[in-house]
This record gives C-alpha cells, sequence and structure tokens, in this order.
C-alpha cells in the first residue's frame, strides 16, 4: 500500500524548497546560517526512505517542479520533460555544466543508474514501476514505459526521486548510500558534524549548485553558507526559540504552537497546507445507513464550516475527495457535491421522515420499528473534538452518534470486516491515483467494483491533463452516486519564520518554495 503510514501520519511535505533566513539579533552583518526546526532525518539518499523531512530537497533535488497554477511538469535539474503522444515514452535532457558537492559533472549515466536504483529500493518504486527500460543518447534521456501512468508525473517532482552520481551508486552499500552519498542538490552534509544521531543535520552550502525552474529566481547556489535542521525538540522549546531568534523556521507548526505564534513579534505565519483528503466512509450492508435517505441525511445535517470555526482555523471544509490543492482537482464535483448536499437541517429531517424514522417517545432521537438511529463513529484516537462536535449537529435532526477512538490502523481492519456503522479515514498525498486506489476500506462497498476501479486505470492512462482533470471528476461523481464516501475537510499547517527572512513562497499545492529566500534587516 506504499507505506500508508507515513503518508497518513505526517503531512509529506514535498517542499521545492531553497533556503536562506537570518536570527533574530540586531547584526547588521548578513547571517550566514540558517536554524530550522524540522521533523525527523533518516538519510540522505530519499530513495530508500518512506517518509521525509521538510527540508531532504535541500539535499537532493528534484529532478522536475510541479507548476500547479497550471498543471504541468517544469524544469528544474533536467530539462524537457516530452510524453509521447502514444503515451508509451518519455524524453528529457540533462543539462552540461551541473556540479556535485564532490566537484564531479552530473551525466546522463547518474540519472539512468538513479532512477533504477529507486526502481529496486524506494517503497515508492510502484510510482514509476511502468518505466521498461532506459535510454540514453547525447545529453537525452528515453524512459520506455510498459503504459503510461500520470502519478510517474508526480514521484519526478516529488523528493522521492534524487540524483546520485553513479560511481557511488556502482561502489557504496544501500547501508552506506544511506548517510554517505552526495545527491545533487544545493547542500550537502557538512564533512564534520553532518548527522547527529536523533539531533540535528548540519549542511553546507553546494557552491557548484545550479538548476532551471521557470517558477524561481534563484536558480544558482543559495543564499546561506549553512543549515542546521533540528529535530526531536519539544514544541514548547521551538516556539521559544523563534520568538527569541534563536530559531529560523519551524516548518510544520502544532494548533497549539499556531495558537501561541499567531501575532507574536518578528515572527509571521504562513499557510503551507499538504493536500489532506479526510472522509468518512459508511458502512451500507450492517448498520443504519444501509437505507441512502438515511446517507442522504447526515450530509445535509452536517455544518463544516461550523466545524472549521470549532477547530480555531485547523481544518477547512472539503467538498470532494480529490481538493483544491491536489493535481487535477474537478471544481464541477466540487461545486455540484456543495450544491447537492449542502448543509440542511431541513432537508435532512424531511428524508428521515420519508423513510419512517420518527421520534415517537420525544427524547429527540428517531426510531424505526424499535430499532434507534444511533450509530458508533470511529475516530482517530488523538483526535475528538470535530467528531464531539458533529454528534451535536447531527443530534439536531434526530441522530444518537456516539464516538469509538481508535488507532486508524484498527479504524481500517474494523471497516475492511465490515465491522462498523463509519469511519474516519484521512489521506495526504497531492496526486489523486494513490487515493482512488486506497480510499475505499470497505471491500464490499457500492461503488468498490470493477466499473470504479476500470475508471481509475483510464485517468492513470491520460496523458492530456485537461482529459485527466475531466475523468477525476467523473470518477468522484460514480463514488458520491452511493453517498457512502463523504468528504469532510482538510488538514490546515502552518510554517512559522522569522519575519526577517523575507521571499518565501507558499504554492497553492502547501509546498513552500524558498529558492528566492533571503535574511533582510
Amino acid at each position: 500500500m506504499k507505506k500508508l503510514l507515513a503518508i497518513m501520519m505526517i503531512f509529506v511535505m514535498v517542499f521545492s524548497m531553497a533556503a536562506c533566513g537570518g536570527g533574530g539579533d540586531s547584526s547588521s552583518e548578513e547571517k550566514t546560517e540558517l536554524v530550522v526546526m524540522d521533523s525527523e532525518w533518516y538519510g540522505v539518499d530519499s530513495f530508500q526512505l518512506d517518509s521525509s523531512s521538510g527540508g531532504q530537497t535541500w539535499v537532493g533535488a528534484s529532478l522536475f517542479q510541479w507548476d500547479p497554477e497550471n498543471s504541468k511538469v517544469v524544469d528544474n535539474i533536467c530539462q524537457d520533460w516530452t510524453v509521447a503522444e502514444d503515451g508509451k515514452s518519455v524524453t528529457f535532457t540533462v543539462p552540461e555544466g551541473l556540479y556535485y558537492s564532490t566537484g564531479e559533472e552530473v551525466q546522463p549515466e547518474d540519472v539512468k543508474a538513479s532512477i533504477e536504483h529507486g526502481l529496486e529500493v524506494s517503497p515508492y518504486a510502484d510510482g514509476y514501476s511502468n518505466i521498461e527500460s532506459i535510454d540514453i543518447d547525447g545529453r537525452t534521456v528515453t524512459l520506455n514505459l510498459s503504459h503510461y501512468s500520470c502519478d510517474m508525473e508526480y514521484y519526478f517532482c516529488a523528493d522521492f526521486i534524487c540524483l546520485i552520481d553513479k560511481d557511488e551508486l556502482d561502489t557504496m552499500s544501500n547501508d552506506e548510500l544511506m548517510w554517505g552519498c552526495h545527491p545533487y542538490g544545493p547542500y550537502k552534509l557538512d564533512e564534520s558534524n553532518g548527522y547527529v544521531s536523533g539531533s540535528e543535520v548540519n549542511l553546507v552550502r553546494n557552491d557548484n549548485y545550479k538548476t532551471f525552474n521557470p517558477l524561481v529566481e534563484t536558480n544558482g547556489p543559495w543564499h546561506f553558507e549553512k543549515i542546521k535542521c533540528k529535530f526531536n525538540v519539544e514544541d514548547f522549546t521551538e516556539t521559544e526559540e523563534i520568538k527569541s531568534g534563536s530559531a529560523d523556521i519551524i516548518l510544520s507548526t502544532s494548533k497549539d504552537q499556531r495558537l501561541e505564534l499567531e501575532g507574536a513579534e518578528g515572527v509571521e505565519l504562513i499557510e503551507a497546507s499538504y493536500p489532506t483528503s479526510n472522509y468518512v466512509e459508511l458502512n451500507t450492508d450492517n448498520s443504519i445507513f444501509s437505507d441512502i435517505n438515511v446517507r442522504k441525511a447526515f450530509c445535509h445535517a452536517i455544518n463544516r464550516e461550523e466545524l472549521a470555526e470549532i477547530s480555531e482555523g485547523s481544518i477547512s471544509p472539503t467538498y470532494s475527495i480529490i481538493i483544491d490543492s491536489m493535481q487535477c482537482f474537478n471544481q464541477d464535483v466540487k461545486d455540484w457535491f456543495k450544491e447537492t448536499y449542502n448543509y440542511d437541517p431541513e432537508e435532512a429531517k424531511d428524508l428521515l421522515e420519508e423513510s419512517g424514522w420518527v421520534d415517537t417517545d420525544g427524547d429527540g432521537i428517531r426510531e424505526k420499528d424499535g430499532k434507534k438511529l444511533e450509530f458508533t463513529f470511529l475516530a482517530f484516537t488523538d483526535w475528538t473534538t470535530i467528531p464531539e462536535a458533529m454528534t451535536n449537529q447531527l443530534k439536531e435532526v434526530g441522530f444518537d452518534m456516539s464516538i469509538e477512538a481508535l488507532e486508524y490502523n484498527y479504524i481500517h481492519d474494523r471497516c475492511n470486516e465490515d465491522n462498523y456503522d463509519m469511519g474516519i479515514s484521512g489521506l495526504a498525498w497531492a496526486e489523486p491515483l494513490l487515493i482512488f486506489n486506497i480510499c475505499y476500506y470497505d471491500k464490499n462497498a457500492p461503488g468498490n467494483d470493477e466499473t470504479y476501479r476500470k475508471m481509475v486505470e483510464e485517468v492513470a492512462a491520460e496523458p492530456d491533463t485537461e482529459k485527466r482533470i475531466e475523468k477525476v471528476g467523473e470518477v468522484q461523481k460514480y463514488m458520491f452516486e452511493n453517498v457512502n464516501i463523504i468528504p469532510l475537510f482538510m488538514d490546515n499547517s502552518y510554517t512559522a519564520v522569522r519575519s526577517n527572512i523575507k521571499g518565501i513562497v507558499a504554492k497553492i499545492d502547501g509546498t513552500l518554495s524558498t529558492a528566492d529566500m533571503h535574511f533582510e534587516e
């Protein structure tokens, strides 16, 4: 399942980052080291990792970049990504004049060897396993494909694929590569104290660095000579350090940190929410939700805007599975769902009445044939605020919802076993195919059928972006026909930065572009 644990438990922040910044003192001299609070690093050979830190691309840049504004692949290390009309091959070029931090020049053979390394060791190799062979002609690389699969573009633009010197791949073991290789990127590990186990990584600038990214102005060496990434630091300590200026950036703040830092002098909050689709799956076999009117009534009883207010800005409402910040987002589907299943408690009551659910004993809960309109919501153990608010909203129309808090893997097991009424699910991913492929945990769910899977395959095989967006909409419409997967909200994430750091840009897909970031007095 492509390491769903990593996908869900962390926001796999696919940062296309460059970095510079400064501390918080009043020195007139420009700072040369950036201090960043990051998630833990587990290596610099990102092919072997099943999760990534926020600053992973600081040591291993992606081959290409995704332009979320125009929904297309653009240059970064390599240039001219071109998909053949039949979708059976992709070509691109490896420019001359690119040098690793070791001084070695980047060669097309390094690209070929790196991709082949990924196909052998990466937990995400499924995303580009359609590559059958790789040819090199001068500086041109050709990927020969068994079939076209649109998610391949995502991987080549993300930090799951980096560029490692073929000589290192040929001479080092996988264990040695993990911390010993020198991927092509704007920084390298400091030779004296690069990795301090469980504590920090120290990076030194690669003065040979060069890219061709049209989305940024800085395509040469980055502004800061050094970056210190600290991890496993308590939230309180992170907060105090950025307030005092001894830290420059907290890449991902908690809710409490965000509330503490709002309005703090010398600190700015930047919304950089990696796409997360949180939704509920309803059991249509062995629960009150076997009645489609009850499912529709549930939809109309939920006030997402109120839930967002209760969360104090931690979530935003969603009305589709493939949300606004994901690739191939379809606005028409969002508008359709929002209009069709909008918050309308009176409509919810009418639907329940139509199906014979009435409150005969005056306790506020509806009954039918001696059975209460009650169900159990399987919620994440560390997340019950929103379900508790939903309980009150549902009670207004006659539902009685109880909450059972479980680890997410147990929720999935219960759904898979058909031993549930309703379960929460959350998928953090920027590309639709993985979400479509794993969003059904209930194997007996209506819509989880051959027709659905064929439609998803057609999405994957469509090389034209506009046509693919249309097909993504068609898949979701098919899902929503049965009203058993219902979108609820996305998680909001914020990066905290010292206000004297300028040039950072949060893109619409939640990635942070920091190639132009610099320190200003």
